[in-house]
Parts: C-alpha cells; sequence; structure tokens
C-alpha cells in the first residue's frame, strides 16, 4: 500500500482517487474550490456512464436526474440534420452538482479531502513527496509517495506540446422563456458554435475562434464581440427573451500533450496531461477514462516496481495514441466544411487530414471454401511486446503487428491473440483452425476470430492448397 496526493478534485482527480482507494491506498485529495460550483464543459458523451460504473458512482449520477440527451440537431457541411440516439446514454449535467457527486463518492471510498484548500508548496526530498496546502484551520503539510496533478490545464507544464491549431472558446450563460431545448451543433463562417440547454433552465452558448486573429482584432468588449458572432449562427434564433446571465468568459480551447507527464514518483492525469479538440465533445469522458487507466499505471508502480518500466511505457504510448486518433478524426471533421469552401479557419485546422489508407481487400470465403481452402499466417505479421492491463496491473504480453491493424494487438475481446497465431501449421483451412482453437473457446467464436483475421490479412491463401488432416 501507498499514499499517494491528489491534486485537483474534477472528473479526472476524484476518478483516479476513488480508484486508488478501492486498490487499497492512502489517498489525500486537496481541491482549491468550494463544490458546487459553475464548470465549463456539461455535455457528456455516451461513453461516460459504462465508465462511472468502474468506480461504482454510476447509480449517484443517474440518480440526480441529469437530462438524458436524445437528439442533437447538427448543421455542419448542408443541410440541418438532427442526430439520434434512442438509447439516451449521453448526459447534460450541471459540472458543480456533477464534480461534487464524484467527490462525494471519493470520499465516502475512503479518499481524505482538503476542500478548500490552495496548495502553497510541494517538493520531492528523500524519496517522498511534500505538499504544503493552506487551509481555512490553517497549513497541513501531506506527506506522499506519489503525487498526482489533476488541476487541468493549470497543471500542463512547459513540456506542453500543442497539438491543434490555436483556439479560444468564448461562452456565456444565458436565461429566459423561449430557450432551445435541444443541443445544437453549428459550422460558421470563421468560427464553429455549440449550444447548450442546461438542467436548470439556463441556456450555455460557445464559440470557438481562432485565438491569435480574435486577439489581433481586438475591437469592441467580449461581450459585444460574442454576441455579434452569435448572430452569426442559428443558436440563439426565436431567443427573444434571452437574457445573459453575469458576464462573457473566454478560455483557451487548444489542444496538446504534455510531453514530461510520467514518471515512477507521479504525474499528470485528465487535462493536465491530454486535453483534446473539444470538437470531439469527449473531454470529461477522456479524463475519465486516463485517470481509471493512470490508477492502474500507478498501482503497478507501486506495489510491483520492477514493472516500472512497462508501466510507463504503457501510459507515455497510450496518451500519445489518443492525442493522434483524436487529432486525425478532428482534422478529418473540419475537413468536412474546408471541402466545400470553408476559409483560412477550416483550412488550418483541416491541415492535419489523411486520407486514412484503404483496408485490405476482404477475402471473405463461401462456407464451402472456408472448408476447402488452406490459409497461412501473413509474412507481414510480427510477435512484439506489449504492456497491457491485466486486472489491477500493467504486464507485458506477446502481441501481433500487422499493416492490417491500427496499433499492435494483444487480446480480441478477453481472448490472447499472440499464442493463437504462434507455430500454427500452413496449409489448415479457416474450418479447421477453428476446430484447433475451440479447446480454449467455443467453436462459434473461433471461427468468427479465424473470419476476422482473414478479412484484415492476417491470414493469407496458402499456395500449398488445403491441408487435410485431424486436431
Amino acid at each position: 500500500m501507498g499514499t499517494l496526493c491528489v491534486i485537483g478534485g474534477g472528473p479526472a482527480g476524484s476518478t483516479f482517487a476513488a480508484r486508488m482507494a478501492q486498490l487499497g491506498h492512502d489517498v489525500v485529495l486537496v481541491e482549491r474550490a468550494t463544490f458546487p460550483r459553475r464548470q465549463f464543459g456539461e455535455s457528456l458523451s455516451p461513453g461516460v456512464l459504462p465508465l462511472l460504473s468502474m468506480t461504482g458512482v454510476r447509480a449517484a449520477v443517474e440518480a440526480a436526474g441529469f437530462r438524458r440527451v436524445r437528439t442533437v440537431r447538427v448543421l455542419w457541411d448542408g443541410d440541418e440534420r438532427v442526430r439520434d440516439d434512442p438509447s439516451e446514454q449521453g448526459l447534460i449535467v450541471g459540472r458543480g452538482e456533477f464534480d461534487r457527486l464524484l467527490l462525494k463518492h471519493a470520499l465516502a471510498l475512503g479518499v481524505r479531502i482538503l476542500q478548500p484548500a490552495t496548495v502553497r508548496a510541494y517538493w520531492y526530498d528523500g524519496g517522498r513527496w511534500r505538499v504544503e496546502a493552506g487551509t481555512p484551520g490553517g497549513n497541513v503539510l501531506v506527506e506522499a509517495d506519489f503525487l498526482a496533478d489533476a488541476r487541468g490545464r493549470a497543471g500542463a507544464g512547459r513540456t506542453r506540446r500543442w497539438t491543434g491549431v490555436r483556439t479560444l472558446a468564448l461562452y456565456a450563460y444565458w436565461c429566459g422563456a423561449a430557450l432551445p431545448e435541444e443541443p445544437r451543433i453549428e459550422a460558421g463562417g470563421e468560427a464553429w458554435y455549440w449550444g447548450i440547454p442546461l438542467p436548470d433552465g439556463t441556456y450555455n452558448t460557445l464559440a470557438f475562434v481562432d485565438a491569435r486573429r480574435f486577439r489581433a482584432a481586438g475591437e469592441g468588449t467580449l461581450t459585444a464581440r460574442l454576441c455579434e458572432l452569435l448572430g452569426r449562427s442559428e443558436l440563439m434564433s426565436g431567443c427573444r427573451d434571452a437574457k445573459m446571465i453575469g458576464s462573457p468568459a473566454a478560455i483557451d480551447a487548444t489542444a496538446y500533450i504534455d510531453d514530461a507527464c510520467a514518471s515512477a514518483a507521479g504525474f499528470k492525469v485528465g487535462d493536465a496531461a491530454l486535453a483534446l479538440d473539444p470538437l470531439s465533445s469527449s473531454g470529461v469522458q477522456k479524463a475519465i477514462q486516463g485517470a481509471l487507466s493512470a490508477a492502474v499505471v500507478a498501482n503497478t508502480l507501486l506495489r510491483r516496481p520492477e514493472r516500472a518500466e512497462a508501466a510507463l511505457q504503457f501510459r507515455c504510448s497510450g496518451l500519445n495514441e489518443a492525442s493522434q486518433r483524436h487529432r486525425r478524426w478532428a482534422a478529418g471533421y473540419y475537413g468536412k466544411v474546408a471541402e466545400r469552401g470553408g476559409g483560412p479557419f477550416w483550412q488550418s485546422r483541416a491541415a492535419d487530414a489523411r486520407p486514412e489508407p484503404p483496408p485490405p481487400a476482404p477475402q471473405t470465403l463461401t462456407t464451402h471454401a472456408l472448408a476447402s481452402v488452406g490459409v497461412a499466417l501473413s509474412r507481414q505479421v510480427e510477435f512484439v511486446d506489449l504492456p497491457c492491463i491485466e486486472g489491477d496491473f500493467v504486464v507485458v504480453k506477446q502481441a501481433v503487428r500487422h499493416p492490417g491493424l491500427d496499433s499492435s494487438l494483444a487480446y480480441l475481446g478477453d481472448r490472447e491473440v499472440a499464442p493463437l497465431l504462434q507455430r500454427l501449421p500452413a496449409g489448415l483451412t479457416p474450418l479447421q483452425i477453428a476446430r484447433l482453437w475451440s479447446d480454449r473457446m467455443p467453436f462459434e467464436s473461433a471461427i468468427t476470430i479465424a473470419g476476422w483475421m482473414l478479412d484484415r490479412g492476417l491470414f493469407v491463401s496458402h499456395c500449398g492448397g488445403p491441408r487435410e488432416g485431424k486436431r
């Protein structure tokens, strides 16, 4: 068991702390603000709820009565359309209450919470962290074996590397009797817009603009400039009685990754380590998912220090792959508007869009061919070592690398791939291969996996023809 200090009580910090407590560690969390507090990022993607099940807080979140998202109006690269989700897995939440529920759950799991508390200083000394926190009752010194920085964008250091074009999010909250009742996403001339009707009856409008151009223009108040931008969109159409609540705000919304976000003594989680383009609408989901993964890495570092190299490799490669994957996705989505005549705003953000390489031509066989055409393992298949999560620890597994795969693959579902392919005789038919594997899994699963490998080019036709034989 180790002692951990977590700085920041947002979704990433609370989730990381809760999971580490579940794994038997002593955890202290330091949070500056008093909850609930208004926080940007109220739209939660459908993948959030299953992740919340892993720490046991899903029931509390579902019981809070947050709004389920059935439809989203999208005006992007053509006519307006309605994106429909019959399962209603997406949520619109009041972030103040959502974050409070996650922190309350961490407390129930045994996390010691200092709130409100300001970190005055922290340092690493003699193999231990010392964190000095100022609380209403005086200064508190926390000693810990491991430090997790979950302060969001404030936690990103000088090693932060921008992975997207510099972007500002301008936003304001509105009240009124005729506000929109559905979320809305819209592409404009030199900006894109997002409107979110919140559970408390207010409406959040956001305009995402090029940071350098916006600052260079520098004319007018922020209120006037945001209202001008919104006037070019449909976000506020029909809202004659709308009144802005308080003042608008502007925050940096540029995607980045911190290249020095992990060490054996601590690391960054959530937006402190990785911030995605807001177009993905999955920032909170990625923060929670990353915190759960980070907890396994930290648990390995504390309880299996001999696996430190593999654990840190898993952490860093996972963040880099997520960054690259989301960057390509966002560039492709910006590219849809750029292709229809979008200006510099769209062209610059579509610059990373690259056509995906065509998938290997499917080699789907008829039922007769599955039993009569011999196959062999492609010469392009390589076996490599890959750090993976197994239970509550990072372990090294043999994995398969092939041009037909997006990345090295250790598992298909809960089946290890490499042991299935190593020393596999050439010339067997897919049906014979499935029978060979059927002592490890149901035959239906075996034939499905064999077909999947055939479609992705891991299996190729064997020039020697089918090889008859018994299991």
